[in-house]
């Protein structure tokens, strides 16, 4: 199922939410064109150069096929975003009610960084409630330059977050060696015949299951590929007690094995004012003595 699905003119109108919410369902990703205005797209990508000023080379390389993964946490100037009224339109229109945020990622490519390993980012397996059609989690993946293969878009394969797959066989893709790209032949980084491509235009936002194999082509372009990655769960008070004991603990960064830094453990209810009263009615809530969930990355179908 090899192909591409063609970026959407963010001023084309006519978006239709039930078509999107059903694509989520089935293929485990949509495209919504023109979520962020211009000015909030300025002030993020502003925000974005800011928190990639404050790494060096050892996080470039530490995360090389990534290109870089600073903690939104670490930065209350995405507060806007976070907050940006755009976002609950868009869950409103895609039947996501509830929606809370935990975490976020500036991943951000630059000019000659390679592929990013193919991957999934659900963490609770174990848990029955990964083998339903419900969606538990999502990455909004916010692009700040318009994206082409060229420049490294988004490449997934549709409806693995339901379904095995021979990709789901590869080394544990958080595995550090995949990060620093030790081998730049593993399969992991290689093209796949079911793989479509996801070209998208700044501002747009790609909807992602977090049990949905994807990764990203290498940035053969002279600039930075910047995204912007959002973690977001639907129905966040109805899930089980042990996934929200779980997300919580991901909201404050314990045991997250893509946030080693102890030096930088900012939280979102931490941040100065008036950056934590925007985002505070967006924000994952404590639900108290509940054991988490085991941490889980291995997929059971």
């Amino acid at each position: 199922m090899s192909g591409t699905v063609d970026a959407v003119d963010t001023r084309r109108a006519g978006w239709d939410g039930a078509a999107a919410r059903r694509q989520l369902v089935a293929d485990g990703f949509c495209h919504v064109p023109g979520v962020l205005d211009p000015v909030a797209l300025q002030a993020t990508r502003d925000a974005a150069e800011a928190a990639l000023g404050t790494i060096g080379a050892d996080h470039r390389t530490q995360w090389r096929s990534q290109g870089s993964l600073v903690p939104v946490a670490d930065h209350p100037s995405f507060a806007p975003l976070i907050a940006h009224v755009g976002f609950q339109e868009m869950f409103g229109r895609l039947g996501l009610h509830g929606t809370l945020f935990s975490s976020g990622y500036v991943i951000s490519k630059p000019p000659g960084g390679p592929a990013l390993f193919w991957h999934q980012d659900w963490w609770g397996w174990q848990h029955p409630i990964s083998r339903e059609d419900r969606v538990s989690q999502v990455a909004l993946f916010l692009y700040m330059t318009d994206t082409t293969r060229q420049n490294g878009c988004l490449r997934l394969v549709p409806g693995t977050h339901r379904r095995r797959h021979p990709l789901h066989d590869l080394v544990d893709a958080h595995d550090p060696t995949l990060a620093e790209v030790k081998n730049p032949d593993d399969d992991a980084f290689a093209s796949h015949p079911d793989e479509i491509d996801v070209p998208v235009k700044a501002g747009d936002v790609v909807v992602v299951d977090a049990r949905l194999i994807h990764g990203a082509h290498s940035n053969r372009s002279g600039k930075e590929r910047t995204n912007i990655t959002l973690w977001w769960h639907p129905d966040y008070e109805s899930l089980p007690a042990s996934l929200q004991a779980r997300i919580w603990r991901v909201y404050e960064r314990e045991g997250i094995d893509t946030d080693f830094d102890p030096d930088r453990s900012l939280r979102l209810d931490t941040w100065p004012e008036p950056q934590r009263s925007q985002v505070l009615p967006f924000i994952v809530t404590d639900p108290g003595p509940a054991e988490p969930e085991p941490w889980m990355r291995t997929p059971v179908f």
